[in-house]
């Protein structure tokens, strides 16, 4: 076994002992309070990660994304940051970019089969108890000047040159100062978002190449009151992280929206606010600010690239580690460290911290630093290959499969609910928060809960309308449809279904009952005396009682130790999960 094989596979078993014991903190509140992401990139430039090679054929791109999943799972990693647009392209059916050359073999052919490779790795990241987050690349379009060569006729250098800019790398790049580039970037974003069953959009550092960027003419075009060009270009930055976070929370408001920027926001010697450190700083070298980001909340997750060692004199793992740490102190923004574990290397010199067990301890040394600090919940490693590519770790990864790990992390605070909510999952009935956790204590929308119970039932007929506040662009569109069409959902006065309101436990006892008359599966009548069995009995609306009556005589739905049954209280999480758990059972 080589030295950097033996590095990679003890710090990938240290990274599994310590997943479970970095601390937890509250910091946002998309991602649920007992937070722990391990999370990894996984490159589709060049094939880096996925797929295995440039084809067409849909059955060997099932393959590559089979094993994709597996080194993700085999590996301990619970979150997946998969690159779905790494040059003004796609893997995924879209209407706005061309499939990407980095999947078949030439941009714009699509995969046999009508085969859509996010689709199929989304799907089976679940059933395997991973979160998956799309990973864009905002502005480049090509990743070489070779690359210009084989643009297709869909290409967006093609079909909107006009938005395009060649900088001194010879790539193309979409000029971040034209509104209309902002808008196809943003659109690309709410495309995944309303097309896909995504944990989370994620997007890279990316933004202004460099300092030298071509951008003048459209400074002058553009630039209005900003006396300084890169004043005016980091409001372009800002303004697109802002307009991307409010478009797709208005498609669904659970998704992630994170950032990995350039480890260094800025160095202390170009503003008091900044890190001791002198490097290259995402502020003034890439017109990102960060830290604003940060600070109004602009982001729900914050990943920032510290692969450097701990003691490096321009920029110290610790130092810009605990700066970080320090930022998000106090804001609704998580933050987790991104690491590079693709540095470690016989390769290099002996000397380097890097090289072979030198790079085994730096790694370790890292996650030690990770798991004490006080906001800190969590590491992405880039990246995937550079673990998996080592699929001779026998000893490693067996070990690793036959240790007993927790689907969520806040389980443990849930015992009565924790089998019921493991079961459902990887059912595909129930999802998770996309960080980790289940989200036991936290209420279930009146739309969430119509796609549990559609899924659990297995649902699926054709309707031609729906509610009046149920939009076609929303995720859970079809599952109210069905519902509404069967009779298992009424709304209210005004054909009014108010989705994202809070379900209380009455209208959840009404909705199950009517869906499991109408399918057999559940007694239409009850004559159990509400009185004696609850305290508040009185307190049930009357349309409810019924239902109520038949879950609770059938054992499905109780009350609390206080005797009350809190019909007008909200459904939890976990109490829906037991609920559905319990039928489904039967």
């Amino acid at each position: 076994m080589t030295k950097t094989v033996k590095a990679i596979c003890v710090v990938m078993g240290l990274i599994s002992i310590l997943s479970g014991l970095i601390p937890s903190n509250p910091r946002s509140q998309v991602l649920a309070k007992e937070q722990e992401i391990k999370g990894v990139w996984a490159a589709t430039l060049y094939s880096m990660d996925y797929p295995q090679k440039p084809t067409t054929n849909a059955e060997e791109l099932k393959k590559s994304a089979d094993a994709l999943i597996q080194n993700t799972k085999s590996h301990g990693f619970n979150t997946l940051f998969l690159q779905v647009r790494p040059s003004g392209d796609a893997l995924y059916k879209s209407e706005i970019f061309p499939w990407s050359q980095y999947l078949t073999g030439s941009e714009n052919v699509p995969p046999t089969d009508n085969f859509d490779p996010l689709e199929y790795i989304i799907k089976e990241a679940h059933q395997n108890g991973i979160y998956i987050h799309a990973w864009i690349n905002p502005y480049r379009i090509t990743a070489s000047e070779k690359d210009a060569e084989n643009l297709s006729e869909k290409s967006i250098a093609k079909k909107f040159p006009h938005l395009v800019v060649k900088h001194t790398d010879n790539k193309l790049y979409l000029n971040p100062g034209e509104p209309e580039a902002m808008g196809l970037v943003v659109d690309g974003a709410v495309e995944i978002a309303k097309n896909y069953d995504i944990d989370g959009i994620h997007i890279d550092d990316y933004f202004y190449p460099s300092s030298a960027f071509p951008d003048g003419e459209t400074f002058t075009k553009y630039g209005g009151a900003f006396v300084e060009i890169g004043d005016w270009r980091r409001h372009n930055t800002t303004k697109l992280v802002k307009e991307m976070r409010k478009a797709i929370k208005e498609v669904n408001p659970d998704l992630i929206f994170s950032v990995s920027p350039c480890g260094i926001w800025a160095n202390r010697s170009s503003n008091p606010y900044g890190s001791d450190t002198s490097g290259k700083q995402a502020y003034y070298d890439y017109y990102a600010d960060t830290r604003l980001w940060v600070k109004e909340e602009l982001v729900d997750l914050i990943i920032p690239q510290i692969y450097w060692n701990i003691g490096y004199n321009l920029a110290d793992f610790e130092t810009v580690a605990k700066w970080w740490d320090d930022t998000v102190a106090g804001t609704n923004v998580s933050l987790c460290i991104g690491q590079g574990i693709y540095k470690v290397s016989d390769e290099t010199d002996s000397s380097s911290p890097w090289y072979g067990e030198n790079g085994e301890t730096e790694l370790k040394n890292q996650l030690k630093l990770i798991k004490s600090l006080e906001n800190t919940h969590g590491f992405v490693q880039y990246r995937l290959g550079s673990v998996a590519k080592n699929l001779h770790f026998s000893n490693f990864i067996r070990d690793l499969n036959t240790t007993e790990t927790k689907l969520f992390t806040d389980t443990l605070n849930y015992p009565w609910a924790e089998e019921s909510i493991e079961r459902l999952f990887r059912q595909g009935i129930i999802k998770g928060m996309g960080d980790g956790t289940f989200g036991c204590g936290r209420n279930v929308s009146r739309a969430d809960f119509v796609v549990m119970l559609v899924r659990m039932t297995k649902q699926n007929v054709p309707f031609t309308e729906n509610f009046a506040d149920v939009t076609t662009d929303k995720y859970y569109y079809n599952e109210i449809g069905i519902a509404k069409a069967l009779g298992f959902a009424s709304g209210r006065e005004g054909n009014i279904f108010d989705p994202l309101g809070n379900i209380t436990r009455e209208d959840m006892a009404t909705l199950v009952w009517r869906t499991l008359t109408k399918t057999g599966d559940l007694k239409a009548e009850s004559n159990l005396d509400l009185g004696k069995k609850f305290v508040d009995a009185n307190e049930i609306s009357p349309y409810a009682e019924t239902a109520v009556k038949v879950l609770v005589k059938e054992g499905f739905l109780g009350g609390y130790e206080t005797g009350e049954f809190k019909p007008k209280g909200f459904a939890t999480r976990a109490e829906c999960a037991v609920l559905l758990d319990r039928i489904n059972l039967k």
